[in-house]
């Protein structure tokens, strides 16, 4: 797993995780840090069916 900087088809510049390597069996050794948890959170919900993300957020536009 690694950083790398790239430039977007718009020309910004972004740096990407590049997880192409990691094995799917290996998340579970992976530290307890934002990105590991965030990486077993995604596999988690693609392997269960049926769950679907909720997101909700309140507007302050409207007061």
């Amino acid at each position: 797993m690694g950083v790398t900087g790239a430039e977007t088809a718009a020309g910004l510049g972004s740096d990407l995780v590049d997880v192409t390597a990691l094995p799917l069996d290996e998340l579970d050794a992976l530290p307890d840090t934002v990105l590991g948890d965030l990486l077993r959170r995604v596999v988690a919900d693609a392997l269960t069916p049926g769950a679907e993300p909720l997101a909700a957020f309140q507007s302050a536009l409207g007061r």
